[in-house]
């Protein structure tokens, strides 16, 4: 049901026809349109004559900038630093990165190989070169002891047999001392030649 006005707005006739005209398409009275009209406007704060939104468009670029000032801030006091941080960190990573491959490196056979590898290669084979050489010395020196036992005993066995030369000459030269004091040159000169002789042949087989 209709709910009469109680007051009257005055208008000219081109706008009471255009009004006829809403009125008609959207399907209401003129007045139940006017105050939905007016609601509209009144809930709304839109401004009837601004009729390109000029308002509304204020309004929004003004919350953009606003969007787009917290969106700077934030970069500046949060999102900055995180990057900053992140670039320390990738360069980090890549001087890591950097180091690793001067020490491991890897051929077209997947063989790994680099600065590491080869300073490990070279010392191994240094320490197995000196290990060689400590081996041949060893061997030298247990061929010199063995060689230095064996002149040794020799010069033990010839001290003995020396040893033993000196007991038996003495036993010569004491038995030829006795049987000379025996002996008159004179009177048993064959005896005496047959004692150098004898003395001589005993020294000769020593």
């Amino acid at each position: 049901m209709d709910v009469k006005a109680n007051k009257s707005v005055r208008f000219d006739s081109d706008t009471d026809l255009k009004f006829s005209k809403l009125s008609e398409k959207l399907g209401r009275s003129k007045q139940e349109l006017f105050g939905q009209m007016v609601d509209y406007f009144y809930k709304s704060k839109k401004d009837p004559a601004d009729l390109n939104d000029e308002l509304l468009k204020k309004e929004l670029g003004q919350g953009i900038n606003r969007i787009i000032s917290f969106i700077k801030t934030q970069e500046k006091e949060a999102l900055s630093p995180m990057l900053a941080d992140l670039a320390q960190l990738q360069r980090n990573l890549n001087r890591l990165n950097s180091q690793y491959e001067q020490f491991f490196q890897q051929d077209d056979n997947q063989q790994v190989s680099g600065f590491f590898i080869h300073t490990q290669r070279r010392l191994l084979k240094e320490h197995q070169i000196e290990r060689e050489q400590q081996q041949e010395m060893a061997k030298k020196l247990d061929d010199l002891l063995s060689e230095t036992r064996s002149h040794q005993s020799e010069v033990k066995t010839q001290l003995e047999a020396k040893k033993g030369l000196k007991a038996k000459f003495m036993g010569i030269l004491d038995h030829y001392a006795m049987q000379r004091e025996s002996l008159n040159a004179i009177t048993q000169g064959r005896l005496i030649k047959e004692l150098h002789d004898n003395a001589r042949s005993q020294v000769n087989n020593l």
